[in-house]
């Protein structure tokens, strides 16, 4: 075994690289769509019921009596009462009930865009690439094995500086594109947004509907649950305070049977 010695190949090489490549870009947009349903028909209760017994159906829905529970009462001082997936509302002021009914569901579009960029990539590289031997091929390091190692070293390190210089000089172009097509991408899928939004209105429409009218019959036995106790309470209080008594007051349903006498 002597000294080391090594093999040295300098590159110095001059680049200019066409490069051509296709970008794709895609969107995705959502938003969610609610959609309320009511019965056209408000109900007028004032045109049905005195003012006494409109003024006792306020106390029957703020739960003033023991067999009926009290209806909620919102900001506006609207007595509400949910049934499953309908929304019934008493408006004192207007002394109107109505039936609501809400649903929601997404909407949602994807689009994309592509496009093919190309350039030409110019620019210098230059490095040295080194092996290490020994004269005497100890530990089989010979001349030939060095400049075989100086070689794989120039592959390497030029594919690198290679990629390297690509990456600098297409970023520019690239990200322009790139934003430019997202762009359009969002572009395409909003307008097919639109249309996605029709479509489940109109499904959210149906299914209201059909809500609406299932739940119907429900709705106006709570209604009429509220309203002959309006009624029943109202009757009992004008014969006290007339001076008559309630002989039996029993109620089997939506049937009311009251023994009065005055």
């Amino acid at each position: 075994m002597c000294n080391p010695r090594k093999v040295m190949i300098h590159v110095a090489q001059s680049i200019e690289e066409a490069w051509k490549k296709t970008i794709l870009e895609s969107a995705v947009v959502g938003e969610e769509i609610g959609q309320l349903a009511s019965i056209t028909a408000q109900i007028e209760l004032d045109q049905e019921m005195g003012v006494a017994a409109l003024e006792m159906l306020e106390k029957v829905l703020a739960g003033k009596f023991p067999d009926h529970a009290a209806w909620s009462r919102n900001q506006e001082g609207e007595f509400v009462k949910e049934l499953e997936e309908i929304t019934l509302r008493y408006q004192p002021r207007k002394r109107q009930l109505t039936m609501t009914a809400h649903l929601s569901a997404m909407a949602s579009a994807e689009a994309s865009a592509a496009s093919e960029v190309c350039g030409v990539t110019i620019g210098e590289i230059a490095f040295d690439a080194v092996g290490h031997y020994y004269e005497d091929g100890w530990k089989e390091r010979t001349k030939e094995k060095a400049l075989a190692e100086a070689q794989q070293q120039i592959e390497v390190r030029l594919a690198r500086a290679l990629y390297e210089l690509n990456q600098e000089q297409q970023h520019e172009t690239v990200t322009l594109k790139s934003d430019e097509l997202q762009k359009e991408a969002r572009e395409k899928a909003l307008a097919k947004l639109e249309i996605s939004k029709l479509e489940v209105r109109t499904a959210l429409r149906q299914q209201l509907q059909a809500q609406l009218a299932n739940r119907r019959q429900k709705a106006f036995y709570t209604i009429n649950q509220a309203v002959g106790e309006a009624y029943r309470q109202t009757l009992c209080k004008l014969v006290i305070d007339n001076g008559g008594r309630i002989i039996s007051d029993r109620q089997s349903g939506s049937i009311i049977d009251l023994e009065l006498e005055i």
